[in-house]
């Protein structure tokens, strides 16, 4: 389950990088995943229920983020991805799709990503998620 993206734009990249808006209160997996979303916050949480943990996404410079799951029909395609590993899974990293970062000779451009993990509130009730995305 990923929260922090809910009503934000993305593109779908499974229907010709078509434009939608995400409806859900949170995003969660049951089929194939490959979708960038635009404009995103600088803090998106994923957490993951089995483990009882919620990882903290924090990006600076990178104004999007792709979230991408290839489901059992796609991993079983690929060589390098064992047949359920994707069941164990989940790419959420920061990006600049959108609106590439085109440096000039002598420019500067710094990005970063970082991922923490910290106690599930879902599971733990120490953290609340919403909580972490808008830094408390």
């Amino acid at each position: 389950r990923v929260e922090g993206l809910e009503t934000l734009d993305y593109l779908d990249n499974l229907l010709n990088k078509q434009r939608f808006t995400e409806q859900g209160d949170a995003i969660t997996f049951e089929a194939e995943v490959d979708k960038i979303y635009l404009s995103t916050p600088t803090k998106i949480a994923i957490l993951d229920h089995e483990k009882k943990r919620t990882l903290v996404l924090r990006k600076d410079g990178l104004p999007d983020a792709v979230v991408w799951n290839p489901w059992d029909k796609k991993a079983k395609a690929m060589a390098d991805f064992g047949d359920d590993e994707y069941k164990h899974m989940l790419c959420v990293e920061a990006a600049a799709i959108e609106k590439p970062i085109t440096l000039k000779p002598g420019e500067e451009w710094r990005g970063r990503q970082e991922l923490s993990a910290v106690p599930s509130s879902y599971c733990s009730g120490q953290l609340d998620p919403r909580r972490v995305l808008q830094g408390s």
